[in-house]
């Protein structure tokens, strides 16, 4: 063999065997090929199946941190006051069992029951108009037999006493303390009086013996029908949650009289009119004494049903 020949056979030999060479090497992907999720392939490889990529994977950002709120106290009211309960229930017009106004405020109700004292016996009817306000009438009646001194003589005095009051009644504290003030009217009030003297006794400006005196008798009457009343009392009839009350009245009744005198003795017949006009002169001795009883004082006690 020449040399030429041995050189053209080891060239040949160097190529194939570079080609071998490269062929057997597997070309690496770039990192950015894997990060994309597809897995690399041997492109000197043979064809083959390929198995099923994984699918990439995704990775959800972390929750964000919510902030915690402490529980905040519930803010309650205050109970309202008593007034202010009462007045909250009358605007509601409902949320209690009752009647109510029209501007609003509860009806009290009625009340009615006996009563006695210096008027007589008789019956208190109470109309309520608020807590504050009651309106109250009724009806007396009284006999009863009084001994008075008046002018000179010693008198026994029958009293009938009828009156009908027609008063208003406020609660300043819308308690049970009231200040009452209106008129009596005393259609039929009156005294019938009468003195049999037994020994001398001093009518107007002389002194007379029994039996010229004889009996006197005589009247005395309210002058006005229509008389006005003042005075205190304790005890609401138609109030809140009373059923069943006690009711005291103290007061005066302002009033005038009218009295009248004559008499059944031998001085009314005599010649001299001296006894007759010392028996006129009694009579307006006996209105001056009334005079006195002007304020004639009142006291009763009463009992009242609530309806």
């Amino acid at each position: 063999m020449n040399a030429k020949t041995v050189c053209g056979a080891a060239v040949g030999w160097a190529w194939i065997s570079v080609c071998a060479f490269g062929q057997q090497r597997v070309i690496q992907p770039s990192p950015a090929y894997y990060q994309s999720g597809s897995a690399p392939v041997d492109r000197a490889a043979p064809a083959q199946v390929q198995a099923p990529m994984a699918p990439p994977v995704y990775y959800a950002p972390p929750p964000v941190a919510q902030p915690v709120y402490a529980p905040q106290p519930k803010l309650t009211l205050a109970p309202a006051a008593a007034d202010e309960e009462y007045e909250d229930a009358s605007a509601a017009g409902g949320d209690e069992d009752g009647l109510y106004w029209f501007w609003g405020s509860k009806w009290p109700g009625l009340s009615l029951g006996p009563k006695i004292g210096t008027t007589g016996i008789g019956a208190d009817l109470t109309f309520g108009v608020t807590r504050f306000l009651n309106l109250r009438s009724g009806f007396n009646f009284g006999t009863f037999t009084w001994d008075a001194e008046l002018g000179g003589a010693d008198y026994d005095m029958d009293i009938d006493m009828v009156s009908i009051p027609l008063l208003v009644d406020l609660y300043p504290a819308g308690g049970h303390f009231r200040i009452s003030a209106g008129l009596y009217i005393q259609p039929d009030t009156k005294a019938d009086i009468q003195s049999t003297p037994t020994e001398a006794t001093q009518i107007g400006e002389h002194t007379y013996p029994p039996e010229v005196i004889g009996t006197l008798r005589g009247q005395v009457e309210v002058a006005d029908a229509i008389t006005p009343y003042l005075g205190i009392g304790f005890g609401n009839t138609v109030g809140e949650d009373q059923l069943l009350t006690f009711s005291l009245d103290i007061g005066v009744i302002f009033q005038s009289y009218d009295s009248s005198l004559t008499s059944d003795g031998a001085g009314m017949t005599t010649k001299l009119d001296t006894f007759r006009k010392d028996v006129e002169l009694e009579a307006k001795n006996i209105q001056k004494d009334l005079d006195d009883f002007r304020i004639f004082p009142v006291l009763t006690l009463g009992l009242a049903w609530h309806f």
